[in-house]
């Protein structure tokens, strides 16, 4: 309970991500969205703290990035990925823990990864 506290805690107050042509070289993690509706990894990992989350669409469907903790709460900030070539980054408080990355568009139910943070 303690951990779901902290986490809406930390995200309160941000959330506006950003958008780019190419992902950045300091991005902590790096999510492609790629054909076949799947993550390009099944697991990432990051170090706990203000993690900067990369995602890119290189799929010919529009997709979005969530972050769900292990209670299954979804954390406010999100990636949208509306477009092929779609580069978006979002900076995000994360306790260590182990998250789920899950895109929510009807249909990509198993566009699901794990997030290991340490």
């Amino acid at each position: 309970v303690l951990l779901a506290a902290a986490l809406a805690l930390s995200a309160c107050g941000g959330g506006s991500g950003s958008s780019a042509d190419t992902i950045p070289a300091d991005a902590d993690v790096t999510v492609r969205a790629i054909e076949g509706l799947k993550w390009d990894q099944e697991e990432y990992t990051a170090t706990a703290g203000d993690v900067l989350i990369a995602a890119v669409n290189e799929s010919s469907m529009p997709h979005n990035l969530y972050i769900v903790d292990s209670t299954g709460t979804r954390l406010p900030q999100f990636l949208d990925l509306a477009s092929k070539g779609k580069v978006q980054t979002e900076t995000v408080k994360l306790a260590p823990g182990t998250y789920t990355l899950i895109c929510t568009v009807p249909g990509h139910s198993n566009m699901k990864a794990t997030l290991t943070v340490n």
